[in-house]
């Protein structure tokens, strides 16, 4: 996989597979010595947010019109009776709340993936568990944009309220996860 190959790029360091993969990326930081203002370190996250991009494209698809990807994202997310129809299903992703890092972890973990009644709270977690998914990258593909959320500056659960809640037609400024 992506990931495999990233770290399989680091001799020194024992990947395992069945770890998150922030959690590993973070002992092969610690274990190389790296710290948060190396600017090694940095070139090293690059290349994993790359891999970590490709590893979700690779998993979930690319093509936004692909009843396939959003059936298989709907599955992965509990969603159930899963929708038929592809706008339907589409809908049904983007009102839901899930880190995109944990989307990725959970083929390798087995640990379901953990869904958030707002954005605030998907931030909160997030933001405690450092698990930043890459918002702009060169290997994005489309599924992942419907899977944005404000982490950095969530709006508050009233405003969400008030808005429409998530899938309102409300595409204003996302940001990432």
């Amino acid at each position: 996989t992506h990931l495999d190959d990233f770290f399989a790029s680091y001799p020194a360091f024992t990947f395992d597979s069945s770890k998150p993969v922030m959690q590993e990326f973070g002992r092969m930081c610690r274990e190389y010595r790296w710290g948060r203002y190396d600017p090694e370190r940095d070139e090293v996250y690059n290349r994993f947010k790359d891999a970590l991009t490709q590893q979700f494209n690779a998993i979930y698809g690319t093509d936004v019109d692909d009843i396939n990807s959003w059936r298989n994202l709907c599955q992965v997310l509990l969603i159930s009776p899963i929708p038929e129809g592809l706008k339907a299903c589409r809908q049904a992703v983007e009102e839901t709340h899930v880190n995109r890092v944990d989307l990725v972890d959970t083929p390798r973990t087995g640990d379901p993936v953990v869904k958030f009644d707002s954005e605030m709270k998907l931030s909160v977690y997030t933001r405690d568990a450092r698990k930043y998914f890459p918002k702009e990258n060169a290997y994005s593909g489309g599924l992942l944009r419907h899977l944005l959320r404000h982490i950095m500056s969530p709006p508050s659960e009233t405003d969400e309220t008030r808005r429409g809640g998530p899938g309102s037609g409300n595409r204003r400024g996302r940001g990432g996860t």
